[in-house]
C-alpha cells in the first residue's frame, strides 16, 4: 500500500489509485450515515431522546467523514468497524423509532405473522387456526389482504414455522408490539454484521452501505418478512463450494446446509436456492475427483434434517394444515401481483393472462438454468444466486421483495467462494476437442418452450371486457375528490364453458383492494359459453377515483381457467378540475 506522502503528491500508481478508491468509498457509506442523521431530524417528537440523539448522529457522521481522510489507516480494522457500527445504530435508531410510533403492520405477512405466534404461545396450533385477528394489526385491513380468484382473501398462515416460530421467544419475554418488524429489523442488522465478516476486508464497505439501501431496510422494517430467512441465508452461501470439506477451521462442513434448511423453513423464497447449490456441490466435487452423488445425498440430507426438525411437531400436531398452508402460495389461487412479466397482464397490455402458462414457463426457465450451470459451471458459479430473481420474475406472482432480498446473499456467495484452478494443458485438450452442439441444444430447448408457454399464458385470456358507464360521487378538484359509486361492464366469454368472473378495479399503485360487488344486468352471475353478459360494479368500501388524466382498467377474475381478464386502458375524465 502507498504511503500518504504518494497520495498527496498524486501518485498515479495502480495501488495509490485503489487506496483513493476505498477512502471514496468509504466516504460514501459515511454520507449515507449522515443523511440518514438529517432525515431523523424529523423524529423529534417521538421523544427528548429523539431531539438529542438527532444531532449527535449528525456530529458522529461528519466526524467519520472527516478521519476517513486524515488517519493514516482508513482501512484498519477499527476505521471498518466503527463505519459499521455507526451504520447499524442508525439503522437501528431510525427505523427503531418508526416502529416504536407505529401501530399497523403494512403486510399482512407481518401482522400474520405476530397472529401466529400469539396463538402458539397460547397453545393453539397456528395452521388449524384463523388468521382474521390480524385485521385489527392493519389499517384499512382491505388494503393488505392477499385476495384469492374467489373473491376471498386469505385468512390461514401461508409459511413455514419458523416464521413465527423464532419470533415466539421475544414475545414470551413480554414483547408485544410490532413484534415482527422488531424482529425482522434485528434480524437485517445481524444479515449485515455477517455480510461484513464474510467479504474480504477491502470490501467491508458493502455492509453499511447495503444495510442502509433504502429498498431494503425499508420493507425489512415495515413488514417486509424476508429479513428473518436472510442471516441463515447467507451463512448457507458462504464458501459454500467447500463442502463436504470445511467452510472454515472453525465451521464444520453441515453449518451451511443446514443453515439452508432453516432458511426454508421461515419462507419459501430460499426453497429455490436448494437445486442450483446441490448443481453447485456436484460440479465442485467432481472437479475435485470425488463421489458427487454422494455428496448431493448428505447435503440435501442436512438441508432435509433441519428444515423438519424446524417444522416436525406442526407436521405431528396436524399434518393436512401443516402440508396446507405452507404450500398455499403454491397451490391457492391467489390474485396477480408483483413487477414480473406478469405486468403486462396486470396494466392492459395484453388483456390478460392465464396463471398455469406462466407457472410452466417458470419452471421450464428453472430447468433451463440448472442446466445451463450444470454445463457451464464455471462460468456461473459465482452468478448462480443472480439467476433466482430471474426465475421468479416469470410467475403470476413476482412480487419486489422476491426480486431483490436475494441480493445480500448473492454478494456473499459470489466473494466468498475459491477460484477455480485448471489444470496444466486443459485448456489446449479442451480447445482440440470437436465442438458439442448437444449441449447449447438442451439449453435452447427450455428456452424455447419456456417462450412459447408465455406466449400462450398471454394471448387465452378467457373474457373480453369492455367499460361501459362510470359513476361517481363527490366534487373534482386538482388532487382527486371523486370517489367511485358504479362501474357498468360488459362482459364476453371466448372460452368453451361457463365462467363466473369476480371484479377489481385498478390503477395506480399496486396492491389490489378487495373485489367489487357485481349485480348482473339481466342475466345471472356466470357467463356462459361464447355468451356475453352485461354488470354494474360497486365497490365493498369507498374507493377514491382516479385523478383527471389517470389510467385506470377493470379486472376480472376467473377459475378453470385460473385466469385474469383485463378491459383496455381506460382515461380517467372527470370534466374541467379547480385551477
Amino acid at each position: 500500500m502507498t504511503s500518504d506522502s504518494s497520495e498527496v503528491t498524486g501518485s498515479t500508481s495502480a495501488e495509490g489509485a485503489l487506496f483513493i478508491v476505498q477512502r471514496s468509498i468509504w466516504t460514501i457509506a459515511w454520507i449515507a450515515v449522515l443523511a440518514s442523521a438529517l432525515q431523523y431530524w424529523g423524529s423529534w417528537s417521538a421523544g427528548l431522546w429523539a431531539a438529542v440523539l438527532a444531532p449527535v448522529l449528525v456530529l458522529v457522521a461528519l466526524v467519520g467523514i472527516v478521519l476517513v481522510w486524515t488517519v493514516p489507516r482508513p482501512l484498519s480494522r477499527v476505521m471498518q468497524w466503527t463505519g459499521l457500527v455507526a451504520a447499524l445504530v442508525m439503522v437501528a435508531v431510525e427505523h427503531g423509532t418508526d416502529i416504536h410510533l407505529r401501530h399497523f403492520y403494512s403486510t399482512d405477512s407481518g401482522a400474520f405473522n405476530q397472529v401466529a405466534t400469539r396463538l402458539l404461545l397460547n397453545g393453539k396450533n397456528p395452521y388449524d387456526s384463523s388468521m382474521a385477528a390480524a385485521a385489527r394489526l392493519l389499517h384499512p385491513a382491505s388494503a393488505f389482504w392477499t385476495y384469492q380468484f374467489d373473491g376471498v382473501h386469505t385468512e390461514a398462515i401461508s409459511y413455514p414455522a419458523g416464521s413465527f416460530l423464532l419470533q415466539a421467544p421475544f414475545m414470551a419475554l413480554g414483547m408485544h408490539h410490532m413484534v415482527t418488524d422488531w424482529v425482522d429489523l434485528g434480524a437485517w442488522l445481524v444479515t449485515a454484521v455477517l455480510v461484513f465478516c464474510m467479504v474480504p476486508s477491502y470490501l467491508r464497505w458493502l455492509a453499511p452501505i447495503l444495510v442502509m439501501t433504502g429498498a431494503l431496510v425499508g420493507p425489512f422494517a415495515n413488514g417486509g418478512t424476508d429479513a428473518l430467512f436472510l442471516p441463515f441465508l447467507v451463512i448457507a452461501v458462504w464458501r459454500w463450494d467447500r463442502f463436504p470439506g470445511r467452510a472454515a477451521a472453525w465451521l464444520p462442513s453441515w453449518v451451511g446446509p443446514a443453515a439452508l434448511g432453516v432458511a426454508c423453513s421461515i419462507k419459501q423464497t430460499p426453497w429455490f436456492c436448494i437445486p442450483f447449490l446441490l448443481v453447485g456441490v456436484a460440479c465442485e466435487v467432481r472437479r475435485a475427483g470425488g463421489r458427487p452423488l454422494s455428496a448431493v445425498v448428505r447435503y440435501g440430507l442436512f438441508v432435509a434434517g433441519s428444515f423438519v426438525a424446524v417444522n416436525l411437531a406442526f407436521i405431528i400436531w396436524s399434518p393436512t394444515a401443516w402440508l396446507k398452508g405452507t404450500l398455499l402460495p403454491m397451490v391457492d389461487p391467489l390474485v396477480a401481483d408483483g413487477q414480473g412479466v406478469v405486468t403486462l397482464a396486470l396494466h392492459g397490455l395484453t388483456g390478460g393472462v392465464v396463471m398455469a402458462w406462466l407457472t410452466v414457463a417458470a419452471v421450464l426457465a428453472l430447468i433451463a438454468m440448472l442446466a445451463a450451470y450444470a454445463l457451464w459451471e464455471a462460468r456461473f458459479r459465482r452468478a448462480w444466486l443472480f439467476l433466482v430473481p430471474l426465475v421468479l420474475f416469470l410467475p403470476d406472482r413476482s412480487l419486489t421483495n422476491y426480486l431483490l432480498d436475494l441480493a445480500p446473499a448473492a454478494l456473499v456467495a459470489a466473494l466468498s467462494i475459491a477460484a477455480v484452478v485448471v489444470p496444466a494443458g486443459a485448456v489446449e485438450r479442451h480447445s482440440a476437442r470437436r465442438p458439442n452442439w448437444l449441449a447449447p441444444v438442451g439449453v435452447a430447448i427450455p428456452v424455447v418452450a419456456s417462450l412459447v408457454a408465455l406466449g400462450v399464458a398471454f394471448t387465452s385470456a378467457p373474457l373480453e371486457i369492455a367499460v361501459g358507464r362510470v359513476v361517481t360521487t363527490g366534487v373534482a378538484t386538482v388532487d382527486g375528490g371523486l370517489t367511485m359509486a358504479s362501474v357498468d361492464v360488459t362482459v364476453h366469454n371466448r372460452s368453451g364453458h361457463a365462467l363466473l368472473p369476480r371484479f377489481m378495479v385498478s390503477f395506480g399503485g399496486g396492491h389490489p383492494s378487495g373485489f367489487w360487488r357485481a349485480q348482473p344486468v339481466g342475466g345471472t352471475a356466470s357467463v356462459g359459453a361464447g355468451a356475453t353478459s352485461r354488470f354494474t360494479l360497486r365497490p365493498a368500501h369507498p374507493y377514491w377515483a382516479p385523478t383527471h388524466g389517470q389510467r385506470w382498467l377493470v379486472d376480472a377474475y376467473t377459475t378453470s381457467p385460473n385466469a385474469l381478464s383485463t378491459s383496455p386502458m381506460q382515461w380517467a375524465r372527470w370534466g374541467i378540475v379547480g385551477h
